[in-house]
């Protein structure tokens, strides 16, 4: 299965578990109906920002909400910093070049040195290469862990 549709299922259970519906779901969250409905028809991924709304709302792992966990783990998350300074601590912690993340991924050299500059994040897709990449969970990647 894919990220997406992994995405859409553990979300739509979730929210079946939790006796929540899309609006309810959407107006905790502070977004927009049509927005979670995307999300439960794998229409689309939501934003790093979005999966971590969703992630502290549910208090459960982005991995988990990825399908790359099978249990949610009871876990006190950080607040993540921004990009450009954890993918500086990520290099230094896996003793990895520039080159290396951009040569061993299908992420392209200027997106990559765009979020090193701070000029955008990356998407979830690309944190879940990054995550491969680094053997780790999308959570640390982010520092939420």
């Amino acid at each position: 299965m894919s990220i997406l549709s992994n995405f859409a299922g553990t979300l739509n259970d979730l929210i079946i578990e939790n006796n929540l519906n899309a609006r309810t779901l959407a107006l905790a969250l502070g977004m927009e109906n049509s927005t979670i409905t995307r999300y439960l028809n794998g229409d689309r991924l939501p934003s790093i920002d979005y999966l971590v709304k969703i992630a502290n709302y549910f208090n459960c792992s982005t991995d988990y909400l990825l399908g790359l966990e099978d249990e949610i783990r009871n876990t006190d998350f950080m607040p993540c910093p921004p990009f450009a300074e954890r993918l500086a601590y990520l290099l230094n912690y896996y003793k990895r070049s520039s080159y290396s993340i951009y040569h061993n991924t299908d992420i392209s050299q200027a997106r990559y040195y765009g979020w090193k500059n701070g000029v955008g994040v990356p998407s979830v897709d690309n944190i879940v290469k990054l995550a491969k990449l680094f053997d780790c969970s999308v959570d640390f990647v982010i520092g939420r862990s």
